[in-house]
């Protein structure tokens, strides 16, 4: 079994590319996320709740919440079509935090629809390359315990065959012992010749 060495010296390109790296990214994205549900649950609520220290953490609770969900449905929802879903309702948040209604420049609306589908789209793809990566440490990993485990069995099974030899050689001993002769120590092939010969023995 290939056996990989946890110490090896990890190149640039690898630790940028690896998992640890795209779930910082991932858990940066879905706080960016939470932020910006937070503020435009801020901006829904402020009819309802007229405090600004109530509201705020209110609406960070909530879009905290969200965003975190979205996280698991990404990762855990095995139907094809809900990052798209996802990746369009990131995108009309988008264009709702930063105001794309109230906007009458054209130049400002272009503006706004461009980073709002760029955003979504970046987040889309970091969410799928998210559980990529991971898919394929979670495989690796389990094919490394399922070799483990063969080579256990493996072990195990060699063992048990060395203590069965084991046994059958002192049965073997136990045997020869006792055909032997306690005075001179001669062998015989029975027992009764044994008995015969041990009457007889002068030693």
């Amino acid at each position: 079994m290939k056996i990989t060495n946890s110490n090896q010296r990890l190149t640039l390109e690898d630790k940028m590319t690896s998992l640890r790296t795209v779930s910082v990214s991932v858990l940066a994205y879905i706080f960016g996320y939470a932020v910006k549900l937070g503020f435009l649950f801020s901006d829904i609520l402020q009819s309802v709740i007229a405090h600004e220290y109530l509201r705020f953490p209110t609406s960070f609770i909530i879009g905290s919440a969200l965003s975190t969900g979205l996280l698991i449905v990404s990762v855990n929802e095995i139907n094809k079509w809900v990052p798209y879903v996802i990746a369009t309702m990131d995108a009309v948040v988008l264009l709702l935090v930063f105001g794309v209604f109230e906007k009458e420049s054209p130049s400002e609306i272009f503006v706004i629809v461009f980073l709002s589908c760029f955003m979504a789209y970046v987040g889309f793809n970091l969410i799928s390359v998210f559980v990529t990566r991971y898919s394929k440490e979670k495989a690796s990993h389990e094919r490394t315990i399922t070799e483990l485990e063969r080579v256990i069995s493996e072990k195990e099974r060699m063992r048990s065959e060395i203590e069965r030899e084991i046994t059958e050689k002192e049965q073997e001993i136990s045997e020869l012992m006792s055909l032997q002769c306690p005075k001179c120590e001669r062998q015989f092939k029975t027992k009764n010749a044994l008995n015969a010969h041990v009457g007889k023995c002068d030693k």
